[in-house]
């Protein structure tokens, strides 16, 4: 996802809510949120979540401590820095990486109480130009999507933890990336590493 745009994603709801308040000290990466929606559900088109993950509190709360610095550097190479940004819908940690290798980020997005489903209501109403269901991570149903940020070494992964709950990592890798020829397959990494670490929880 281009930087520039990170904070112009307009929300489901026929376009009525802008992402803002992106700041924390961020430079850009900040995860783009699953989408809010202002208007009544239009029915369950997303997979429904077998065995909701509850232990996520914190982790909205805090979200650079829902993973270890370790874990990131394994799929991303060595991490100079975090920050925390903060949104309409939640709050999210970026991981930069030294060398010019971008940065990836991730968060829980609390204030989107339709979780997935948000996103299969956004293609629904076409205002998604990438949505691909992906495989589940670890049994939980994903998305990758975008809303006209596609490019290289950019990913938004969306992972519903819960019905009204997704685990969202977005990529902005850079040529010094080692990552950067398969950003989605960074993002997979790291949410298993998530629900992994709340399913021990």
């Amino acid at each position: 996802m281009r930087i520039r745009s990170v904070c112009q994603l307009v929300l489901a709801g026929g376009g009525a809510l802008l992402l803002t308040a992106c700041g924390g000290g961020s430079t850009g990466g900040q995860p783009t949120p699953a989408p809010a929606s202002s208007q009544p559900a239009e029915g369950m088109l997303a997979p429904k979540v077998a065995v909701p993950l509850t232990n996520t509190a914190q982790y909205e709360a805090d979200p650079c401590s829902a993973l270890p610095t370790s874990e990131v550097e394994k799929a991303g190479g060595k991490v100079k820095g975090t920050s925390v940004a903060q949104s309409i819908v939640g709050k999210s940690c970026q991981w930069t990486f030294d060398g010019g290798g971008g940065n990836v980020s991730a968060g829980f997005f609390s204030g989107n109480k339709r979780g997935l489903n948000s996103l299969y209501l956004e293609n629904q109403a076409g205002r998604l130009t990438t949505f691909k269901p992906h495989a589940p991570i670890l049994g939980y149903p994903s998305v990758v999507y975008s809303k006209g940020d596609e490019g290289t070494g950019s990913c938004a992964l969306a992972v519903g933890v819960r019905d009204d709950l997704t685990y969202t990592v977005n990529t902005q890798l850079r040529s010094g990336s080692p990552a950067v020829a398969d950003p989605c397959g960074m993002a997979e990494k790291l949410a298993a590493a998530e629900i992994t670490r709340l399913k021990a929880g």
